[in-house]
């Protein structure tokens, strides 16, 4: 470098960004511990990248502004797409312009001298301004944490007394996004087949059961810790409640073998306190959402292949759904939880179980598609339970098949770019039905020995290991007051579940 010639940083600190903005729109959803391997691999391989092209053009700066095109592009792609989807740019006025991007830093490091100089600096600059707005939303978050709980201040299910008569096998279905027969019905128009069919084999079936929270990861939080989160240790991270969560902890202290069922959720796809963990790979959820936010998903089909994202959800659900099948034969007592992200979307199955492909599913509705795929889980999940329901009353485990929260009412569909829901939506506005539909959820349960007029006619999801560790083991649990959750623009809740008819 010559005198004054700029130190161009600007490709690493733009590779940094496109990690540390993904992080930022979804704090909460992934797990700093994900979030560092992947942008420490990304920055290497730009910064390697960096080395060898300013070798090869003997100018770092001219291979620098040519890397940050290249960078801007490849991350960027699927970002620019998303937002101007319903602009009259879209399409190829869009693709011209990453032409002229691309145009622009070949005409950079053409002519070098002052102008390279300028924009070097200007880049840098661009870059640390892009990575410090990024930390100003993620460091906040991040301090917040320091102070969570540690897994042993999480607070456990009290002692239960020794259990007579033997332990029952526990399964723990969570089917994401199954809605309630009245949730479908509103929402895509269809007819939900599975509960009735439980009913046939003697599960207690809630038919208006409702979730206590809007989100997955609050869902399930407060479900497996019996509990309302507003009710538990301030700073306990909800990561960290799904891992090392109540209803877990009861059961090993029991005797129980707990398997974990993985899902690609993050979240879920291991548990502390499993006996068994089975998880597809290590692959993380954040590290595979990064791919799908980039151009990588467009090379992928270009070359032949599924959507990436759909290839993931197609991956981990044969996964999950032969996993539980292997796990028919295992010994117990043991307690089997799964969480499969289905009929979530991506919509990879057709109903009888084939692969739709890319091209297909396009041409398919959102109703179709969902439909399509519930059918196909409906066979899947007859098939696991018919062996469970052959046993012998006295053999016959307890199951509860059931959901995290309904499908996206259309308003909710959210921002595809941070794989969620509308973070922005205003829950001030939301309607009785569209209430019905996000918090409507399947949720059935086999209940061997227990006389069904002692099973709850209502129940919300936070009530289900209550009610399961009262009648087989006695323990002090009373059921909690039926709550139905929204967020409000100040960070707290709102109860609505008056407004279904659902009394506390």
């Amino acid at each position: 470098m010559t005198a004054g010639r700029p130190v161009p940083i600007h490709p690493l600190l733009l590779a940094a960004y496109a990690v540390l903005f993904l992080y930022a729109s979804n704090l909460g959803e992934a797990d700093v511990g994900q979030v560092v391997p992947v942008l420490l691999v990304v920055v290497a391989v730009v910064g390697v990248l960096l080395v060898g092209g300013g070798l090869v053009l003997r100018d770092a700066g001219r291979a620098a502004v040519l890397l940050s095109a290249s960078v801007a592009l490849f991350f960027g792609y699927r970002h620019v797409q998303i937002l101007t989807a319903d602009l009259p740019v879209a399409g190829r006025p869009i693709q011209l312009v990453w032409v002229a991007l691309g145009l622009g830093a070949l005409v950079l490091a053409w002519k070098g001298g002052r102008a390279l100089r300028t924009a070097t600096r200007a880049l840098n600059a661009v870059g640390l301004g892009l990575v410090a707005v990024a930390l100003m939303t993620i460091v906040p978050h991040e301090l917040g944490q320091l102070g969570r709980a540690e897994p042993s201040q999480v607070p456990v299910a009290p002692a239960p007394p020794p259990a007579a008569g033997g332990m029952r096998d526990i399964w723990f279905l969570v089917f994401d996004r199954y809605g309630s027969a009245e949730s479908l019905r509103l929402n895509y128009g269809i007819e939900e087949r599975l509960s009735p069919w439980l009913a046939e084999q003697g599960f207690h079936v809630t038919s208006d059961a409702y979730a206590n929270y809007s989100r997955t990861r609050l869902s399930l939080a407060s479900v497996l810790n019996l509990d309302y989160l507003d009710a538990l240790p301030r700073g306990t991270s909800v990561a960290e409640l799904l891992r090392n969560h109540a209803a877990g902890r009861f059961l090993v202290g029991l005797g129980y073998r707990y398997i974990h069922i993985g899902s690609r959720y993050g979240p879920t796809q291991t548990s502390v306190l499993a006996t068994v963990n089975r998880t597809l790979n290590d692959t993380s959820e954040f590290a595979s959402a990064l791919f799908h936010s980039t151009l990588g998903p467009v090379i992928v089909r270009l070359t032949g292949g599924l959507d990436t994202r759909r290839q993931l959800q197609l991956d981990w659900a044969r996964f999950e759904l032969d996993a539980l099948t292997r796990t028919l034969a295992e010994p117990g007592p043991k307690f089997v939880f799964a969480h499969l992200l289905l009929p979530h979307p991506p919509y990879v199955f057709d109903e009888h179980g084939q692969v739709v492909p890319d091209e297909a599913d396009a041409r398919r509705s959102t109703a179709q598609a969902y439909e399509a795929q519930m059918r196909y889980l409906d066979t899947r999940i007859q098939a696991l339970l018919d062996p469970l329901l052959a046993l012998p009353e006295g053999e016959r485990p307890i199951v509860v098949v059931t959901a995290d929260e309904g499908p996206y009412p259309a308003r909710y569909e959210g921002n595809p770019l941070i794989q969620g829901p509308d973070p922005d939506f205003d829950w001030t506005s939301v309607t009785d039905d569209e209430l019905r539909i996000k918090f409507g959820i399947i949720h059935a349960m086999l209940l061997p020995g227990v006389d069904a007029s002692d099973v709850p006619r209502t129940m919300t999801a936070v009530n289900t290991f209550r009610f399961l560790f009262q009648r087989y083991y006695g323990a002090d649990l009373p059921l909690l007051p039926d709550r139905i959750l929204v967020p409000t623009a100040d960070g707290g809740n709102r109860d609505v579940a008056g407004r279904l008819g659902v009394v506390p």
